[in-house]
């Protein structure tokens, strides 16, 4: 009896030993980017447990639906460490080795966080740089992942993160400064040149003409004619962002990754 349980613990142990090295049970990126190692097929490998099951579920099902509808592939790595593996070089050897997007098309996005290094990166394919160069990487990870990331919610960040790159695929996201101070200096000058701009054309509007010297000028004559309300607030729809899952993520396509990037820290 004793034999036999040692013989099953040895075999317990091996077959351990065996799923390990080939990456199966991979949770250090050595071990992702291995030669031997297949990646599961699913866009967010939490190998950091930094989701819970909710959180995974609902961002996995959100990038399958992208990747269904505009065949850009967007994978979230995680990790608990990186081991002193630098975050930026992690993250595009995961999109290069993995294959990530399309092999044609070569637009696969890895986005790579480490908890303990509290670091992330955010890398685009050759396919992707045209539309979403390192300037805008930069501002996504600074402007919608670090602030909730410092919050402590990671899930929340990457939901950010991932609604802002399909905006900007999608030619809509707003990279402009969000400096308060600029902001409210340029909406004051703004409304200043429009009542400027009221008083004059009162001013030669007035004068005894019939009709119009009692009526005045209607208000919104002016700021309809002029086009004020061309494209302020305006949305517009685009083929970038709905969609509806497929059934599940395929596997990754054979895209290229080499330069480009950005990465952050907090």
């Amino acid at each position: 009896m004793n034999y036999r349980m040692r013989s099953a613990g040895v075999k317990f142990l091996n077959i351990i030993f065996f799923l390990v090295a080939f990456g199966i049970f991979a949770q250090t990126p050595d071990q992702v980017v291995a030669p031997k190692y297949e990646p599961a097929k699913r866009l967010v490998h939490d190998f950091g447990n930094i989701f819970n099951a909710v959180e995974r579920s609902q961002l996995e099902n959100k990038l399958v639906a992208y990747d269904d509808s505009t065949s850009v592939q967007i994978v979230i790595v995680t990790f608990k460490k990186l081991d002193g593996y630098p975050i930026d070089l992690l993250a595009n050897e995961i999109g290069e080795k993995w294959g990530v997007g399309q092999k044609e098309k070569h637009n696969g996005i890895v986005i790579v966080l480490s908890d303990e290094d509290r670091k992330v990166s955010l890398r685009g394919g050759y396919g992707i740089q045209a539309k979403m160069p390192p300037t805008i990487e930069k501002l996504i990870i600074d402007r919608e992942m670090i602030p909730e990331f410092k919050k402590g919610d990671y899930y929340q960040g990457m939901d950010n993160a991932i609604n802002a790159i399909q905006k900007q695929l999608a030619g809509q996201y707003n990279a402009e400064s969000k400096d308060e101070d600029s902001d409210g200096l340029f909406i004051f000058l703004f409304f200043v040149a429009i009542i400027v701009l009221f008083i004059i054309i009162a001013g030669k509007g007035g004068g005894g003409r019939g009709n119009r010297s009692r009526r005045g000028f209607n208000w919104g004559d002016v700021i309809f004619t002029s086009g004020g309300a061309s494209s302020w607030g305006s949305s517009g729809g685009s083929s970038w962002g709905g969609g509806s899952s497929g059934g599940g993520f395929g596997g990754f396509g054979g895209g290229s990754f080499g330069g480009g990037g950005a990465s952050g820290s907090w």
